[in-house]
């Protein structure tokens, strides 16, 4: 067996005894349970009331079709409870895995065997990563063992956002895991490395509040939305297309053209580019973006529309499709992978240079 899958098995069997992470493993699952059973509840209230607002438009109202809410909105409370908590396993995996080694002394002893550092830091990361992608799949198995249970049976593209709700799980967590592991390389013992660990949660988790902020720093104070209007190509009401009529008083003899200043839409193009860079770098607000597109069926990752409803459920349209609308999550997916990457990357190249003596 090569050295790194030996590395991992042992890191792997030392997660499966260890008191800490059974009791993180334990809260996570009730905490799922209790989530998607509230997210059940509120499921079927909305259900019920759908099919009896369906019973008394068919008596009264014709060519109207009430919204009908969606079963992911189980999952809304699931994806939110991993947006809060969620990296609490993963931070709990990771902050150690070198530290630890460090203070115990063990680390001589493993680095003493003819073993190449490489094979060790990799293998580490190999097991801890195994282990928490089995931690998150029962997890979600005992999600998805509750709805059936509940009677609701996700098919079609439900199961397919179900998928890639968990894929992105996976992912976000792994993030932290590699953030953990950064910072237990870094830190000269476990009681730094979490402080560090648990700073950057921190910062993942108040970032999003302040980027209206720091928008407003970067450019300044907004231009006046409004100015007199230029001429234009005139309309049926005589006004220039794209123009605001305001009258002040005494009717239209006494209005105002006005059109939207374009420094004021330049503006804010820039603005809503810089608060979404920004956001990017929360792993935190990348997945509540991801779920607003995966879970909520919305277009965009900032959208915000009535909880389990999707886009364009007025009769005769059809929500948008899961392949149309994941271009939408795409820098948020790479916004996780670049950060996974550079945590681990900064804990292979700390390790491999460490001083151990």
């Amino acid at each position: 067996m090569r050295p790194e899958f030996i590395v991992a098995v042992k890191e792997f069997k030392d997660y499966l005894t260890s008191r800490r992470f059974l009791l993180i493993f334990a809260v996570l699952v009730l905490m799922s349970i209790a989530a998607i059973i509230s997210g059940m509840g509120t499921y079927n209230d909305q259900l019920a009331s759908y099919n009896q607002n369906l019973q008394q438009v068919a008596q009264s109202i014709r060519g109207f079709q009430p919204e009908m809410p969606s079963m992911l909105l189980v999952f809304e409370n699931f994806g939110t409870s991993f947006i809060t908590v969620g990296w609490l396993l993963a931070i709990a995996i990771g902050f150690d895995l070198i530290s630890k080694e460090k203070e115990s002394g063990s680390l001589k002893l493993l680095l003493a065997r003819p073993t190449y550092r490489d094979s060790i830091i990799n293998g580490k990361i190999l097991g801890a990563t195994s282990i928490l992608i089995i931690s998150l799949l029962a997890t979600f198995l005992i999600a998805m063992a509750l709805l059936l249970f509940g009677g609701i049976v996700p098919a079609g593209e439900d199961l397919a956002r179900l998928a890639v709700l968990f894929l992105m799980i996976v992912l976000f967590s792994i993030t932290f895991l590699a953030i953990g592991i950064a910072a237990s390389a870094i830190a000269k013992n476990s009681t730094i490395a979490i402080l560090l660990a648990i700073g950057f949660v921190v910062f993942s988790l108040l970032l999003p509040g302040f980027t209206s902020s720091i928008a407003d720093i970067a450019l300044g104070q907004a231009p006046t939305m409004l100015i007199p209007a230029t001429s234009g190509n005139g309309t049926a009401s005589g006004a220039p297309a794209g123009n605001i009529m305001i009258s002040y008083s005494g009717g239209r003899n006494n209005t105002v053209q006005m059109q939207v200043n374009p420094d004021y839409t330049s503006y804010e193009n820039m603005r809503s580019q810089i608060t979404g860079a920004v956001d990017l770098i929360s792993p935190t607000s990348d997945l509540t973006g991801i779920a607003r597109v995966v879970v909520n069926g919305q277009q965009s990752t900032v959208s915000n529309n009535g909880p389990g409803q999707f886009d364009f459920r007025e009769r005769g349209m059809s929500s948008p499709s899961l392949g149309s609308t994941l271009p939408a999550i795409l820098p948020q997916v790479l916004a996780l992978v670049v950060m996974t990457i550079a945590g681990f990357a900064i804990a292979y190249a700390k390790f491999i240079r460490m001083d151990v003596r």
